[in-house]
């Protein structure tokens, strides 16, 4: 094997690694954002909860009773937050069975899925995540894209690609699409397909290049995946 070709299949090897065990900036801070995110929704449930569920004593109950799942899980309590504590103390699974339809049983699906992602769970954490509905720009193209991830580790390259150009689409803007794009390009170079790969990298080049964090590193990926090509 040329000296090319070893570091043709280092960088395919550096790919795999970031996409199977997560070392790239999102797969290490992508709770956090999901945290935060899902603060957002909590707070604004509970800025409305009175006037949504005055009539409807199910859903205030169960926002009160996420609200305390979601503390466990901000502390990393993730076993915890997910499973609860007895009737007292529900987690998220037994909310999201208890109060299917409202709000709040919604949300517990997604921290579901992500608190069971974290424990290696993928194909639970896909089902939970697929449960998951919303029409809010931001947390609903980044479920999608978690929904992503679990395709990469259950080894689903296709359907992975399929989940992270649709959370690009969805979410269209600076703070998501690009990190969708960008892992739909690695996973595309993963399966060989270059030529995919080089118009994702080039579609975070030319749409969001100039405002966006991943500018640097879309530029080598973009370089990497042409090298690749001409051989």
């Amino acid at each position: 094997m040329s000296l090319q070709e070893h570091r043709g299949q280092d960088a395919l090897d550096t790919i795999d690694e970031k996409i199977l065990q997560g070392e790239d900036f999102f797969e290490r801070h992508g709770k956090k954002l999901l945290i935060a995110l899902g603060v957002v929704v909590i707070l604004a449930l509970g800025a409305f909860a009175y006037y949504k569920f005055v009539h409807e004593p199910k859903g205030i109950k169960a926002a009160n009773q996420l609200y305390v799942a979601e503390s466990q899980f901000i502390a990393g309590e993730d076993s915890l937050a997910l499973k609860g504590a007895g009737a007292a103390s529900p987690g998220f699974e037994a909310i999201a069975k208890s109060y299917s339809g409202t709000d709040a049983g919604k949300l517990a699906h997604a921290y579901s899925g992500i608190c069971l992602y974290d424990m290696g769970k993928y194909q639970e954490a896909l089902a939970e995540l697929q449960k998951f509905a919303s029409d809010d720009e931001l947390i609903a193209p980044s479920i999608q894209r978690m929904i992503g991830d679990c395709y990469v580790q259950l080894g689903k390259y296709e359907d992975a690609v399929k989940a992270y150009e649709s959370a690009a689409k969805l979410a269209d803007s600076e703070a998501i699409s690009p990190s969708c794009l960008i892992k739909a390009g690695h996973v595309y170079e993963k399966l060989g397909k270059y030529d995919k790969a080089i118009a994702a990298y080039q579609q975070v080049k030319d749409k969001y290049y100039t405002n966006t964090a991943d500018a640097e590193r879309v530029e080598a990926d973009l370089i990497r995946a042409q090298a690749a090509q001409a051989k």
